[in-house]
């Protein structure tokens, strides 16, 4: 018989951490019967219509302290659920989820195994927020992540920072997040609803517009190229797309850069373009960048915490970042976090250097198959039975 396995996550809304979730919930069927909670009721990715979803129906709009008052009800909710179920394995992912599992332990009594799995790297996206809210979130994660029985990390630098900047005493592993090559390699021959011109180089990049993805520094960089013949593809959405249009028009960039809107199949325009960039300030372990190299595609990324150096430079020192000047590795491009010029150097170094790009991309598949879902899934097998 299948142990009951609980996932909890704030939705299925596109991101990383959702995609990663999205996975788990198609490839571990046969191994657990698969319970998922969802802050909020929101499913953009496809996933098994068998999966019991338990909706916690609470709103996005409310603000910080609502939603901190609100985690005691939550809590409780969802170890009745527990109970009832005879759920004794659950898996939490992002903050909100992982506090509500520690109150399921800590106040309800909670007897199941609990893992919490962390998705960035907290001490530098704590950085950019202010001092109360850096501190409260602070102190729930570390509250969070010791009443865990184990927290999963998705890169080394990662685990580093959860057991140093937020001092935990859980054990802390190290998974990386998987790709599913199968299912990219049919979805990159879909049709796309853009028509590519084979004179022109393309530059794509795909992610949610928030501060942290750092698009503005895209922009910036791609206009320091100023060339006639090449495009920079913008393939997602979010809150910052207005500002990024008006800096698009400041730029003069008008007829260069594309807006492509979300779309849950970045893979088929992925194909068609030349050069992936990846601009962010913070990341955990982008999986747009996996995906990308996955797609065959010659890389440049912000050598920010935590990930692109992992995934394109394995073999250098993780704690290493650069600061004032671009540098080829082994598997991609590796740039100075919100440095336009270097990053427009370096994708400048794969517009005009083909068979830089043919090496790249020849490598890229490669390493791509280390993170393929059927090598990785039964590492989280292991780590949610315990």
């Amino acid at each position: 018989m299948r142990k009951k396995l609980l996932l909890t996550i704030n939705s299925l809304r596109s991101g990383g951490a959702e995609r990663v979730v999205s996975q788990l919930l198609t490839h571990l069927q046969d191994d657990f019967d698969i319970h998922l909670a969802l802050y909020n009721k929101v499913i953009e990715y496809e996933i098994p219509k068998d999966i019991k979803i338990i909706d916690l129906k609470q709103s996005e709009a409310d603000n910080q302290f609502l939603t901190l008052l609100k985690l005691p009800l939550l809590s409780y909710r969802l170890s009745r659920y527990c109970k009832k179920n005879d759920i004794v394995h659950s898996v939490a992912f992002l903050n909100r989820p992982c506090y509500i599992n520690a109150l399921m332990r800590k106040w309800w009594g909670y007897k199941g195994r609990i893992v919490m799995c962390e998705r960035t790297h907290q001490s530098t996206m704590l950085q950019t927020r202010g001092r109360l809210t850096r501190w409260i979130t602070k102190f729930l994660v570390k509250f969070s992540y010791n009443r865990a029985d184990l927290v999963l990390a998705n890169s080394k630098a990662m685990k580093i920072d959860i057991e140093k900047y937020l001092e935990v005493k859980t054990p802390v592993r190290v998974i990386y997040n998987p790709v599913d090559l199968v299912e990219l390699k049919t979805k990159m021959n879909e049709p796309v609803p853009y028509e590519f011109d084979p004179a022109v180089f393309y530059f794509i990049s795909v992610g949610n517009f928030r501060k942290e993805k750092n698009y503005p520094l895209l922009l910036e960089a791609f206009a320091t190229i100023k060339k006639d013949n090449c495009k920079l593809l913008l393939i997602g959405g979010g809150y910052m797309e207005d500002v990024l249009r008006k800096r698009v028009e400041e730029l003069g960039l008008r007829q260069s850069v594309v807006f492509c809107g979300k779309d849950s199949n970045p893979f088929k325009y992925l194909k068609h373009a030349q050069c992936f960039v990846m601009c962010s300030d913070v990341e955990g372990f982008p999986n747009v960048l996996l995906e990308a190299i996955a797609c065959g595609k010659a890389a440049v990324s912000t050598d920010c915490k935590s990930g692109p150096r992992e995934l394109l430079a394995p073999h250098t020192d993780i704690a290493y970042q650069l600061t004032d000047k671009y540098s080829i590795e082994e598997f991609g491009l590796l740039s100075p976090v919100n440095n336009p010029v270097m990053l427009g150097k370096a994708m400048l170094r794969l517009m005009e250097n083909p068979a830089l790009r043919k090496v790249l991309e020849e490598k890229s598949e490669a390493r791509a198959v280390q993170f393929d879902i059927n090598q990785i899934r039964q590492h989280f097998v292991s780590a949610f039975e315990g």
